[in-house]
């Protein structure tokens, strides 16, 4: 699929050339040169993306390899802090509380326990130095490497990190695309005031405006996109959710993005390309909601959003 920014591109260059021709020719507030600087703009401000999208995928990655570790201590950790304990060992009444969370299914879940874990297992460390004979601390091993609560505290606190990363490039990515596509809002109606302009002034009989109506692509009535409408937002028993999309929505449409927003959050900042009429996004964690909306463009101004559909996460 060609990108909205590909188009603005492809018309802006020709007109370059054309301007080239006459460079003193300007617009209010539109300079040859500063067209020039727009149009160099778009395919770095596209990179940019690519790279912060790269960035957001990395942090992700790390932020999944963290919980993962995450869950594996905080089950199998308690369940050994149970079998080592006497039946009526004050301790174990630490572990009812974190067995109430339920299994580390989840991010927030996994970190809830780990924090319940942590004293109890400094607690059960304290117990085992003052024993008779004295025991040393608990450790476990976790993919060869030994842990003890130490490397626990150390796991929270990384895993709290990813998560604000992630957020943190999640950000980079929306302020990217918001840059280009100010600049491509900038480029596009740069490039149509400037050939309304050019053909008043040389008319098509000229050089310059023969010049411009040969080698110059315009628009020949492009159509508005329209809006995507959101059938259906089904969670899955994984925490994902089905997300159905009409198929005769979003016509016309060069970019098509299927946005959700997280409790909490001021602006639909999470997004992903539509590339057919069901997508699966998440999973997502329990106790919350999300809202999923569809944002459709082409080379018209403005984006169209479809009406915002709420998905409760129990």
């Amino acid at each position: 699929m060609i990108e909205y920014w590909e188009l603005t591109h492809a018309r802006a260059v020709p007109t370059q050339s054309v301007w080239a021709m006459q460079p003193a020719f300007e617009l209010n507030n539109l300079t040859m040169v500063r067209h020039a600087e727009l149009t160099d703009s778009l395919p770095r401000l596209a990179q940019l993306i690519s790279n912060a999208e790269n960035e957001l995928t990395k942090a992700k990655s790390a932020r999944r390899g963290l919980v993962e570790r995450l869950r594996n201590v905080c089950f199998r950790v308690p369940t050994l802090i149970e079998a080592l304990l006497d039946d009526d060992d004050p301790l174990k009444d630490q572990l009812g509380a974190i067995y109430a969370i339920g299994p580390a299914t989840s991010e927030n879940t996994a970190l809830s326990r780990a924090r319940l874990l942590l004293p109890l297992w400094l607690d059960v460390n304290e117990a085992r130095a003052a024993a008779t004979p004295a025991k040393p601390p608990l450790t476990i091993d976790v993919r060869g490497e030994e842990m003890g609560a130490d490397g626990l505290a150390a796991l929270i606190e990384a895993t709290q990190s990813s998560q604000q990363k992630v957020a943190e490039k999640q950000r980079s990515v929306t302020n990217a695309r918001s840059a280009l596509r100010g600049a491509d809002n900038l480029l596009d109606r740069g490039n149509k005031r400037w050939y309304q302009a050019w053909m008043q002034a040389f008319p098509k009989e000229t050089p310059e405006g023969a010049a411009a109506q040969s080698q110059i692509p315009t628009e020949r009535g492009v159509a508005q996109a329209t809006v995507l409408v959101i059938l259906s937002a089904t969670l899955q028993p994984d925490r994902t959710v089905l997300v159905t999309l009409d198929s005769k929505g979003g016509k016309h449409a060069t970019t098509k993005e299927l946005q959700f927003q997280l409790p909490g959050e001021e602006e639909f900042g999470h997004s992903t390309p539509i590339v057919a009429d069901q997508l699966t996004v998440g999973p997502f964690e329990p106790g919350s909601e999300v809202s999923f909306r569809t944002a459709v463009s082409n080379s018209n101004p403005g984006v169209v959003i479809s009406p915002v559909v709420t998905v409760p996460l129990p």
